[in-house]
């Protein structure tokens, strides 16, 4: 689906949402005045009929019957209510992407970003102002976190990223589907299902030595209630005297009483989840509708919504909760208690359900999780002009992008670029602000896209495949002692060890060594640069010192000159952010202390 399509139809969307609500709004008055007027009619009359013994007591309990029915009929209203205010925010979210606003979101990944997180950091895939902040529609934290995991690459997600990107590209064609489930999933978004209540129930069902029923109360459960039954047929038969199957109702009575322990450790946790699995059901509802073509959107919705899937599995615990609440009348459930065992058949029942399905919903959470981090990446397709890009798996080092751009800028005001890369040096030089870091971020956010199987921002995108290191925002840590230029050092060195390994890999350095002089960054950035290049190593450094520009590989060859620069009009410094051949021959940074106040 083009861009222009996609915009549409999100637009035609919201405006078909607000529509609803706008109606839902009206109908939430009249209901609530109808509530209001039977309530009270109802309570009048039953007062005025039972004082002057009427029959109009009568009419006020039809009114109150009336009344009740209006409840449920508002509870209703509600939820329908919450589900398009659902979808209102996320058609609301994806709109964003094209306006621009996406950075007044707040929930950017943060705090999925570890300290020796340096890719997600240099190149703004976790935290503020990044590809997570803008794509993200994931609102379990399983697939919040599923999400973090794929654009920080701390996995080797290029080797599983065939059926990711089948998947992907199936979901970019169905923005209905992003949107709906998206929405669904959004109302899941609450304090009552907390992450750690769902890790236990999913323990709890994929673990088959827990909630299994004692072989001692397996028996019990058969022979007791039978002994009452048999007691007290006998005294309807006139056999036998109704003391005896009194007696062993008591008896019962009271080894239920004792041991309600086992059965509720076995009950309690199923029928706590079925009360937070409610809006579960309305995500797992979306699924079940829809038929997927890809291998991996196939399989989860067979996991999910299949004959022995989470779909199925809920809808017989539910059963099972139901009957569980009879333990709410003390009176039938101890009378239940008594002549059936209740609690130890729904114990029963429970274990059997957990053999049949416990594995699938064990898995349920993670599964809904990852369905929420592949429409977060597919919504890149929905909001952006994209390429499905080439990834081979090469020892010699390649890269060529053609109209490569960044898919955090502004797409009205992003300029693109092209370029072919090869193994060896590509040294960047060019004036401040001109676009040299930019270009870095923009191939590497790009790469990881491609790796992970997503769409990329570009209009064509080829690369081999390379373990990527960067060196970009470099910061200093006091409490450890460690300077910007030798915490530096340590990023370096990270990329001269992984080099020994002979893998292909990818280094990005900007504005090598700034934190020392310009003598001993001179001298130590030649020395680094060519002792991480080679044959299978791509090393790319944007820096001011043009001495580097006449550096060479390992091979003797000269090392491939890539530069950005600025232009004058009307005395006002303009950049063109176009990537052009040579090393760059001007310098601004006078101009700019200018543009800031300063006289040079």
């Amino acid at each position: 689906m083009l861009r222009e399509d996609s915009h549409k139809l999100l637009v035609k969307k919201k405006e078909e949402y607000n529509r609803q609500l706008a109606e839902k709004t009206r109908l939430e008055g009249t209901i609530t005045a109808l509530r209001a007027v039977t309530f009270i009619a109802g309570f009048c009359l039953i007062a005025i009929g039972l004082s002057e013994d009427n029959m109009l007591w009568c009419l006020g309990a039809a009114f109150l019957i009336g009344f009740i029915l209006l409840v449920r009929i508002h509870n209703k209203h509600d939820s329908q209510v919450n589900r398009l205010k659902a979808g209102l925010s996320t058609v609301d979210k994806l709109l964003m992407g094209y306006e621009e606003t996406w950075n007044q979101i707040e929930d950017d990944g943060g705090q999925f970003m570890e300290d020796e997180d340096y890719f997600a950091k240099d190149v703004d895939m976790l935290g503020f102002n990044s590809l997570y902040q803008k794509i993200n529609l994931a609102h379990t934290s399983k697939g919040k976190m599923m999400l973090a995991k794929l654009l920080s690459l701390k996995e080797d997600v290029a080797l599983t990223r065939e059926t990711r990107q089948q998947a992907i590209k199936e979901l970019c064609q169905d923005a209905d589907f992003v949107v709906d489930f998206s929405s669904a999933t959004k109302l899941l978004d609450n304090k009552k299902t907390k992450s750690d209540s769902l890790d236990e129930f999913a323990k709890y069902c994929g673990d088959k030595n827990v909630g299994a029923l004692p072989g001692w109360a397996k028996v019990i459960s058969i022979i007791f209630p039978v002994a009452f039954w048999v007691a007290f047929i006998l005294w309807l038969c006139d056999v036998t005297h109704y003391g005896y199957a009194l007696v062993i109702f008591f008896v019962n009575l009271s080894v239920n009483i004792l041991t309600r322990h086992v059965t509720d450790r076995i009950i309690q946790p199923v029928y706590v989840m079925c009360i937070l699995f409610e809006n579960y059901m309305q995500v797992l509802k979306v699924v079940s509708g829809k038929e997927f073509k890809s291998e991996r959107l196939k399989e989860l919705h067979h996991r999910l919504c299949g004959e022995d899937g989470t779909y199925t599995a809920f809808n017989k615990l539910k059963g099972i909760s139901q009957a569980y609440n009879i333990s709410y009348n003390p009176v039938i459930h101890q009378v239940f208690a008594s002549v059936f065992f209740w609690d130890y058949q729904l114990a029963r029942a429970v274990g059997n359900w957990k053999e049949k399905y416990g594995a699938n919903v064990a898995d349920c959470f993670d599964n809904i999780g990852e369905l929420e981090a592949l429409i977060s990446l597919a919504s890149i397709g929905i909001t952006h002009q994209c390429c499905w890009g080439e990834l081979s798996f090469d020892d010699k080092v390649s890269l060529k992008v053609e109209d490569a751009y960044h898919p955090l800028i502004d797409q009205s005001k992003v300029v693109s670029n092209s370029a072919t890369l090869e193994d060896g040096i590509t040294i960047i030089t060019g004036s401040n602000m001109s676009g040299k870091t930019t270009f870095l971020r923009t191939l590497a956010i790009n790469l990881a896209l491609l790796y992970i199987g997503a769409p990329v921002c570009a209009k064509e995108f080829k690369s081999s495949y390379m373990k990527i290191f960067t060196s970009m925002r470099v910061t200093d840590d006091v409490a450890h002692g460690i300077s910007t230029f030798y915490a530096e050092i340590l990023r370096i060195k990270t990329m001269s060890e992984y080099k020994k390994c002979g893998k292909p890999m990818l280094c990005l350095i900007d504005e090598i060594f700034k934190g020392t002089n310009s003598a001993d960054r001179i001298v130590g950035a030649k020395g680094v640069i060519t002792g991480l290049s080679g044959e299978n190593t791509m090393v790319i450094v944007s820096t001011h010192d043009f001495e580097l520009c006449s550096l060479t590989n390992q091979s003797g060859e000269q090392v491939a000159n890539y530069h950005f620069e600025e232009y004058y009009q009307d005395d006002m410094l303009k950049f063109d952010y176009s990537i052009k051949d040579g090393r760059c021959t001007t310098t601004n940074a006078k101009a700019i202390l200018k543009m800031a106040g300063f006289s040079v």
